[in-house]
């Protein structure tokens, strides 16, 4: 690859350069910068991630390739990087007001935040494994100093360092399994991958089951979850939401694009797995979630269930069916905003270097800030699914692809699931509207409070009008699938 093929390249991939080249200058001048200066310079991020939005928008209706190849930057790329960036740029607004209200205020945390995004929108672009592999470690390294970020706090500590050890674990098995694949078949790239393909190989198995396998850790999905409810509720607040919402759907992004690009000679077999997978995640998620006392656990283990949601539409996408891929990447469009507002609701309510944890926490929150109640209902509804929220036209997307695909148990199993878990969503509605209040609330913060608002219309008008989301999500899906069916 000559120069000026480097340079087009290196253009093409603007929107991550912004973030990267926004968290360096971060880095350099935090320790300079004094005084109000330094407590503004956040702001920085938010043009960062502006900057990458706007720019990212380009890519819908193109399709162009980057470095030989190694990254796509179709549409599909472009509707996650959408989830990444929003999501990112509302976490940044939210850890502002959480950093400045528990006396851990530093510029690096948002750093890390491009840093992550960025190896996230790497991730969704990946057409070989080393691309790949790069885009996983950037987000990874970034969220594992993110998880430890409370330094004062043994909690935070030792989910920084549970998710390092676990992560390092997941990553080794998925170089390992990139490994076997390339010895197979003397490529990195998922095309020539699938067009080498021995399914009597053991060496092409044995690579895809473990890639698979780091694919299924990075979901947090059965069996391999038991990381997310420690990680989760030991990471500062902010960086929970954010870790729900981007490293979730980085995962299921380049899961979608390896099994319809690379994998596509074994697709009957993963998907037999997955089903099984998808099955367990969301029951046992479910399940483990009822008897939590912390709203913070409970959520985590709802994330479990949700990526088992998630999996329903994978599951159902077997053969190309495009309606089921553009309900899984809908989903976790949806997922974004419902799961992001209810951690901004617990992020607002911490003060004081302590977090809103228990359900004591929120006990009376009706009486004395009604409208962070409002939200947390609002956001409860979507996560269960209740119309006329998001959740629920995202759940019935999900669900419907899988009826129209013949897995009516996979279907019936999930909508089962999705009743149980009302039990728990609105159990934390019954303390927050009908019990005593017994918990002090903070004053108010107006940055987060416009976050919410936005959460919140979004999650009520996109249940109603989806507008051009859901179209986009089809277009999405049609780009990924459109090498699978080798147009």
């Amino acid at each position: 690859m000559d120069l000026s093929e480097v340079f087009k390249s290196t253009l093409l991939i603007g929107p991550e350069i912004s973030l990267i080249i926004a968290g360096l200058i971060l880095i350099v001048l935090d320790p300079i910068l004094k005084g109000s200066a330094k407590k503004n310079l956040y702001v920085l991020a938010l043009l960062g991630l502006a900057v990458g939005f706007i720019l990212n928008l380009k890519r819908f209706g193109v399709a162009e390739t980057a470095f030989s190849g190694a990254l796509s930057l179709d549409q599909f790329a472009a509707y996650f990087n959408i989830i990444f960036l929003l999501g990112a740029f509302l976490s940044v607004i939210i850890s502002r007001d959480y950093l400045s209200n528990t006396n851990k205020y530093s510029n690096e945390f948002f750093a890390l935040i491009l840093f992550s995004t960025s190896g996230m929108m790497i991730l969704s672009s990946a057409k070989e494994f080393m691309s790949l592999f790069l885009g996983f470690e950037i987000m990874s390294i970034s969220v594992y100093i993110l998880a430890a970020f409370n330094r004062k706090s043994a909690r935070s500590t030792e989910a920084g360092i549970k998710y390092l050890i676990l992560g390092g674990f997941s990553s080794a098995i998925l170089l390992y399994g990139i490994a076997l694949l390339y010895g197979a078949s003397g490529s990195v790239y998922l095309d020539e991958i699938v067009s080498k393909f021995d399914p009597t190989n053991p060496l092409f198995l044995a690579g895809s089951a473990l890639v698979l396998v780091g694919f299924i850790f990075k979901i947090g999905a059965f069996p391999l979850h038991q990381w997310v409810p420690d990680v989760y509720e030991g990471a500062p607040m902010p960086v929970t939401a954010f870790m729900s919402v981007g490293v979730k759907a980085a995962a299921f992004a380049i899961l979608l694009r390896v099994i319809f690009e690379g994998f596509s000679e074994i697709q009957i077999s993963i998907m037999s797995v997955l089903w099984i997978v998808a099955v367990f995640t969301m029951v046992v998620g479910n399940i483990a979630a009822i008897a939590q006392k912390s709203i913070k656990r409970m959520l985590a283990y709802s994330s479990i269930a949700h990526a088992g949601y998630a999996l329903v539409g994978v599951v159902a996408a077997y053969g190309g069916d495009k309606l089921a891929v553009s309900s899984v990447i809908y989903y976790l469009f949806a997922y974004m905003f419902m799961n992001l507002g209810a951690f901004g609701v617990l992020a607002y309510l911490s003060r004081d270097g302590k977090e809103c944890e228990t359900f004591d926490d929120i006990s009376g929150l009706w009486r004395k800030r009604p409208y962070l109640a409002l939200a947390l209902g609002v956001f409860m509804f979507s996560l269960a699914g209740i119309p006329p929220t998001l959740g629920f036209f995202a759940k019935y997307r999900l669900f419907l692809s899988a009826v129209q695909a013949d897995f009516y148990w996979l279907a019936v199993i999930g909508i089962l699931s999705s009743v149980v878990s009302a039990y728990y969503y609105l159990r934390v509605l019954v303390y927050a509207y009908m019990k005593e209040e017994t918990a002090t609330f903070p004053s108010f913060k107006f940055a987060s409070s416009v976050v919410l608002i936005v959460l919140c219309i979004g999650t009520l008008v996109l249940g109603v009008f989806p507008f051009n989301s859901w179209n986009l999500a089809l277009e999405a899906a049609g780009s990924v699938l459109h090498a699978f069916k080798g147009g």
